[in-house]
């Protein structure tokens, strides 16, 4: 297809018919653009890319236009042809800011829903070189900045990570989200301090958090600070009453206070929530197992425990140290407490 306004005079120019390009009306390409729009507007989605289709074969280069198109098609949750749209808007204009930044957005979004690891590796890549060029177009663009460190976070380049979610951080020191991904990017390195301290900036911005909450506790948790473990993960069931990854952390936490009877509970009010929580099942088989090693004569317990245990297996099948406990209480047969 011919794209250039210059190309076409060219062709014109040497007098050769130029077979399959059309000749450029913006006059006509910008009134199919804003009557697309229009029909964006009023929810007419197919009557507006079919006005947007009209501009585009109008004038090729009119990025407004692809952009608009990729902005229904990613309404509709279509990535795929979002991104075909995008990647055209960004190649008639190479120094319009916002179609870079949308086009990050789908590769992340393509990345999430990958069939593999290369190909989700291959899309964070592809966002990160237009992330980088959308920066380049508007610097001070905070959520440009604060994806380009959430896709170097994925991408395990946590000192690129860190520094555009400092710079996101610069911009807008009000944000908890940045505050909570730095707190991850350090948390993942290791740095545990620097990642509480990044957290609790998060929660002074907004205490209604649950899985920072999770997040804060699990890191106390590898500090084997289990008191302020315990009042995180409970914040974050008071948070989140629902939620049944909360309940089974604190179930976690609390059977290693040895509060084996309140981790029961934790662990049996996330399986009513969630009964295919293969975390919640093992978890309380964990429980149930340690109270019969502590009590061999009450073989009950380790019913329960090795019942909890199959139930985690099948939902979760690669659990290799639950097999080998398995393994090694299940009774044999003539056993006498059979």
């Amino acid at each position: 297809m011919c794209r250039g306004r210059i190309a076409t005079l060219l062709i014109a120019a040497a007098g050769f018919a130029a077979v399959g390009c059309q000749p450029i009306d913006q006059k006509q390409a910008v009134g199919h653009f804003v009557q697309g729009q229009l029909y964006a507007d009023s929810g007419d989605l197919d009557a507006a890319l079919r006005e947007l289709a009209k501009a585009v074969r109008a004038d090729p280069d009119l990025s407004i236009a692809h952009a608009a198109m990729g902005n229904i098609h990613r309404r509709r949750g279509d990535y795929g042809l979002a991104r075909v749209c995008y990647e055209s808007a960004c190649e008639a204009n190479p120094y319009a800011f916002r179609p870079h930044y949308n086009l990050g957005v789908v590769y992340q979004y393509l990345s999430d829903a990958a069939k593999g690891i290369d190909e989700a590796r291959d899309y964070l890549r592809r966002a990160v070189g237009v992330y980088v060029r959308a920066i380049l177009l508007e610097p001070d663009d905070f959520e440009a900045n604060l994806n380009l460190g959430a896709c170097y976070f994925s991408l395990e380049k946590y000192e690129l990570a860190e520094k555009y979610c400092k710079a996101a951080i610069a911009l807008k020191p009000d944000s908890p989200e940045a505050y909570s991904n730095l707190g991850i990017i350090y948390d993942s390195q290791g740095r545990l301090y620097e990642a509480i301290k990044a957290y609790k900036d998060s929660l002074e911005l907004d205490v209604h958090q649950p899985k920072l909450l999770m997040n804060l506790g699990a890191t106390y948790m590898r500090q084997d600070r289990l008191t302020p473990a315990l009042k995180a993960f409970e914040l974050a069931v008071r948070e989140a009453p629902d939620s049944a990854p909360a309940r089974e952390q604190l179930g976690t936490c609390l059977y290693h206070r040895k509060e084996y009877d309140k981790a029961i509970e934790a662990y049996e009010q996330a399986i009513s929530i969630d009964r295919e929580s293969a975390a919640s099942h093992r978890g309380l088989g964990v429980v149930y197992m340690t109270q019969y090693v502590l009590h061999p004569g009450n073989a009950a317990l380790r019913e329960k425990a090795l019942k909890a245990w199959h139930r985690s297996l099948e939902l979760e099948p690669d659990q290799q140290d639950i097999v080998t406990l398995v393994r090694k209480y299940t009774p044999k047969p003539g056993s006498p407490d059979l």
